[in-house]
């Protein structure tokens, strides 16, 4: 069983915390997803992952942040974004409150692409600041092994709400995707910054990358357990700092 924030205590964390310091944090966005996608896709996927890499490992995962930096999908009503410098302090106070708590490892499962960059603004002086803090920061869909099944499926990956998040979802929640309005556009390479705009006009859909309606829960189940086998290694195989 997956150890969860929300359905335990501080005394079962006091009682965890006398043997471990591992702790699972998912964040995503609350953002569009095409004309077939809801707005959780971003923080359902990491959330599905987290709970079981916890049955698995028995680490216990933290409440999901479900709000990400999603300022260039702005222009699709119903996006819910942070601006970069919020997400940056929400991180930096919400990895302070754990290991003050004395969580020093903390794995962030990140299911959304725009959160990336301010992950990085945002750890990078906690760990200079806390020589005892360790962090590893997995971005689900960037994994090889989760990647190499995406590619054997279509011969590319995913880029929003694509083949591949389709595929996650209908394996977590398969009465959200609405494949029967699904479209899509392809992705667009090139230097040009990609604000709400350029989104707009390149993505009318709000979909990118392979035809989503190429997705299918047995593919989505293949990516999860890709992910979870991952992000599972890496927590079993993470040893405390005073035995490295």
């Amino acid at each position: 069983m997956a150890v969860l924030w929300e359905e335990i205590g501080w005394v079962d964390l006091e009682t965890y915390l006398r043997r471990d310091d591992r702790a699972l944090l998912p964040v995503g966005s609350c953002e569009q997803h095409g004309r077939h996608l809801s707005f959780a896709t971003d923080y359902l996927i990491p959330t599905e992952i987290a709970k079981r890499v916890s049955a698995r490992t028995g680490v216990p995962v933290a409440p999901t942040l479900c709000f990400g930096m999603s300022v260039h999908h702005m222009d699709f009503p119903g996006t819910l974004t942070l601006s970069p410098d919020t997400f940056v302090a929400v991180i930096r106070d919400l990895v302070e409150s754990l290991y003050r708590h004395g969580f020093h490892r903390v794995l962030i499962l990140n299911g959304h692409g725009g959160n990336i960059a301010p992950l990085t603004t945002a750890l990078s002086p906690l760990v200079d600041r806390h020589r005892d803090l360790r962090l590893k920061v997995g971005h689900w869909w960037q994994d090889p092994a989760v990647q190499a099944v995406m590619r054997e499926a279509w011969g590319d990956v995913e880029y929003h709400a694509a083949a591949g998040e389709t595929s996650a979802i209908l394996a977590v929640r398969r009465t959200i995707p609405k494949l029967e309005r699904a479209a899509h556009s392809p992705w667009r390479e090139g230097m040009e910054f990609k604000g709400p705009r350029h989104w707009k006009a390149f993505f009318p859909h709000g979909a990118t990358g392979v035809d989503p309606k190429k997705g299918s829960p047995e593919i989505g189940e293949r990516l999860l357990a890709a992910a979870t086998d991952r992000f599972a290694r890496e927590v079993e195989q993470w040893e405390p700092l005073e035995q490295s």
